[in-house]
Order: structure tokens, then C-alpha cells, then sequence
């Protein structure tokens, strides 16, 4: 267990740090093109690579999100039921994001491919092919899946060693 969290974990580390590099990167080029439209002319397709690079700041942060469980919740429900049944939730919750991020990137995968090799698809302007941003989403929705398969785990092994007994638990 403790392999396959420091293996995850190192992958969502090089995933966060791609989403943080690419959001400088985005930073930078969006103040080199404000100026650029007020100095000079403006720079052709500047809007084309930012829309791409919102695609790999997403995905990219998308795992790192699951890691310190900074997607939003609501808790309206669940924070009046035991400490027992909110675990339970927790680890459904957790279950159904492994399944349907899993799904999502096969099916990504599936798109990618189609993309490169039957059906090539390119930006409008500067004809940047989508497939490899295809792979990108796959590759976020796989790490995102990978931390949910992990937290999961931990929930069900806390629920094992913990003593549960009704609300003792719930603060």
C-alpha cells in the first residue's frame, strides 16, 4: 500500500507541477500579448494557445484537487448522519469517481487515437492538432482516478482500524 501511494503520489506531483509551470507560462504570454495589442499588433492565435493551455492547467490539476480533497463537497446531508455512514459515504463517493474517471479516460484515449490517426482535428487558426490534448485529459482524468482509487483505500483501511460505535466519533 505505502508503494502504490508514494508511486501516485509522484505522478500527481509531476502532473501539479506541469498544471503550475503551464499556468506561468499562460501568465506571462497574456501580459506579452496585452502589451503587444496596445505597442504593437496584436499576436495571431493568442487566443487559440490560451484555450490550450486551460486545457493542461485543468487536468493537470485535477489529481493534485483529489489529493488534499480540495474538490467542492456539500455536506448538508451528510454532516447530520454518524461518523460510521459518513465514512460509508465517503468511500462510495470515492468509488464512484475511480469508475467514472476511468471510464472518461478510456474513452479520452479512444478520442486521442481517433484524433491522430483517423480523423485529424486542428485549432482554426493556427491548425494545432487536438489529439495531443486528447492524451493530456486522459492522462488528468487517470491520475484523478488513480488519487480517488487511493483515497478509497485509505478510507476503507481507517474503517478497519478505527473503533466505531455509533457518534463518538462525530464532532
Amino acid at each position: 500500500m505505502r508503494k502504490l501511494e508514494e508511486v501516485i503520489h509522484f505522478l500527481t506531483a509531476i502532473t501539479k507541477y506541469i498544471a503550475l509551470a503551464t499556468m506561468t507560462l499562460m501568465m506571462i504570454f497574456i501580459t506579452f500579448a496585452v502589451f503587444s495589442r496596445m505597442l504593437f499588433s496584436p499576436i495571431i492565435g493568442d487566443i487559440e494557445i490560451v484555450q490550450l493551455g486551460m486545457v493542461v492547467l485543468i487536468m493537470c490539476g485535477l489529481a493534485y484537487t483529489e489529493q488534499v480533497n480540495g474538490h467542492i463537497t456539500i455536506d448538508i446531508i451528510t454532516s447530520r448522519l454518524s461518523y460510521k455512514w459518513q465514512r460509508v459515504l465517503e468511500i462510495f463517493g470515492a468509488f464512484l469517481t475511480f469508475i467514472i474517471t476511468i471510464l472518461i479516460a478510456y474513452i479520452y484515449l479512444h478520442v486521442g487515437i481517433f484524433h491522430q490517426l483517423t480523423m485529424p482535428i486542428s485549432t482554426t487558426l493556427l491548425e494545432i492538432p487536438f489529439y495531443p490534448f486528447d492524451y493530456i485529459i486522459t492522462i488528468g482524468f487517470l491520475m484523478w482516478g488513480a488519487e480517488a482509487f487511493l483515497r478509497m483505500l485509505k478510507l476503507i483501511l481507517s474503517l478497519n482500524h478505527e473503533n466505531i460505535g455509533g457518534d463518538e466519533h462525530a464532532g
